[in-house]
């Protein structure tokens, strides 16, 4: 993963909020009209808490209450953890790791202005992969790499097969089978 590109480049912008005052019937409908997993809390504009499934799932079924009797003030997780849109990458995904959580409020100037995820970190991290991977696949030829005796374990670039001896023929490493078919 590129751990140094900004938080604000992979955020989502339109956040989900709800005010403390609401019911949590209304928050579960709000989440499912919207299609989010979680909503950000905010007490007259500023954001302090956060709501999620899991929230709902722990504190209102679980425990057999009403959603129409509690509010999520009464829910909400906080103080709420947050990330600047500055901050890298990186350092959003070890807060993340570190206190076992899904989703970061991006927070500038006091100002809620996205959410960084889980699955955004994954998206990028496996786009990076490929890109990577493309990148090795362009070079390989430019790659100079002569196996020790003309011989090394691993995969056959030709069958990709694990195999114990490979050798280096027409500037690809194959298996002792993709060798013979080769000089046939």
């Amino acid at each position: 993963m590129e751990t140094r590109m900004p938080v604000r480049e992979i955020m989502t912008k339109g956040v989900i909020t709800a005010e403390t005052d609401m019911k949590a019937s209304d928050a579960g409908r709000k989440m499912l009209r919207r299609n989010v997993g979680t909503l950000i809390i905010t007490e007259k504009g500023k954001p302090v808490g956060v709501v999620t499934e899991r929230d709902m799932v722990g504190k209102i079924i679980a425990k057999d209450l009403r959603p129409s009797s509690a509010t999520l003030k009464d829910l909400m997780t906080q103080p709420l953890v947050t990330v600047s849109p500055d901050d890298s990458i990186d350092k959003a995904a070890r807060k993340m790791a570190e206190l076992n959580i899904r989703r970061l409020p991006v927070i500038e100037d006091d100002k809620l202005v996205g959410i960084v995820t889980d699955t955004d970190m994954i998206a990028v991290s496996s786009g990076l992969a490929d890109i990577l991977s493309n990148l090795i696949e362009m070079n390989r030829e430019n790659i100079p790499f002569r196996p020790k005796n003309g011989f090394e374990q691993g995969i056959c670039e030709r069958c990709e097969t694990l195999s114990d001896s490979l050798e280096m023929v027409d500037g690809i490493l194959v298996c002792e089978s993709c060798k013979d078919e080769t000089s046939r």
